[in-house]
């Protein structure tokens, strides 16, 4: 599997656009908005934001999201609220030692009216059974309801605790299943704009924090029209 480079794409989004690692960004402190702190207390998450933290990006340590840097925008349907999921964060253990989360943080350039995060499964006798059993890179709807699509798969919250325990060795077989991380946004008129998320977790003790490059935008009133010099939001469903 090659980081941000899938040719898998749902039929949704604007564009999903890539741009290539310049080298890693400056630590960024994250000031949870209150969308984010509700989030944490309904799912009783455990947040982890301290200096003890090796942070670092997809293929620098144990826990690896298969995605690199860049940006997949959806355009708002005429019926307004609605739902957007955002996927394509397959996670899985480089060194196979199972993997604990302990919670995601995300901060929001125009903040939606909700955001969940859940985890799909999908096992390999559903990759052999479903031929739409493809990664989400973007949907309408939430999960297991897609407006195009039928996406098969386990679902379930993320949680404090939620283990990720396949290897990326394994992942990497062809037809083996995954793990894929789900941004679930409910959209007001405004839109919404994930600009940045960071999922904590430790692995034997020790703490980390994979900090996810890729850009989530759901086309609304507030979100701007283009993203680091990318056109995103000039357009609607079809």
């Amino acid at each position: 599997m090659t980081s941000g480079t899938r040719s898998e794409e749902a039929a949704e989004p604007a564009r999903r656009s890539l741009r290539p690692r310049n080298g890693r960004k400056g630590r960024v402190t994250l000031i949870l908005t209150a969308a984010a702190a509700a989030l944490a207390l309904v799912a009783g998450w455990l947040y982890y934001n301290d200096n003890s933290r090796v942070e670092h990006i997809n293929g620098e340590g144990p826990l690896q999201s298969d995605t690199a840097q860049g940006t997949t925008s959806v355009y708002a349907p005429k019926d307004v609220p609605w739902a957007v999921t955002f996927g394509s964060y397959l996670l899985c253990s480089t060194s196979g030692e199972p993997i604990v989360l302990d919670g995601v943080r995300y901060d929001t350039a125009v903040e939606p009216r909700s955001v969940s995060v859940k985890l799909r499964t999908v096992t390999p006798q559903m990759w052999k059974a479903d031929v739409d059993a493809g990664y989400i890179g973007a949907a309408l709807g939430e999960p297991p309801h897609f407006q195009n699509r039928k996406a098969p798969g386990r679902y379930a919250d993320v949680r404090a605790g939620s283990r990720i325990t396949q290897s990326c060795a394994e992942q990497d077989r062809e037809g083996a299943g995954y793990t894929e991380l789900l941004f679930v946004l409910d959209v007001g008129e405004q839109g919404g704009f994930i600009d940045a998320a960071w999922i904590d977790y430790h692995v034997g003790g020790k703490p980390y924090t994979l900090r996810l490059d890729w850009k989530m935008v759901a086309c609304g009133a507030k979100v701007p029209r283009t993203v680091d010099g990318t056109v995103v939001c000039d357009g609607e469903q079809a």
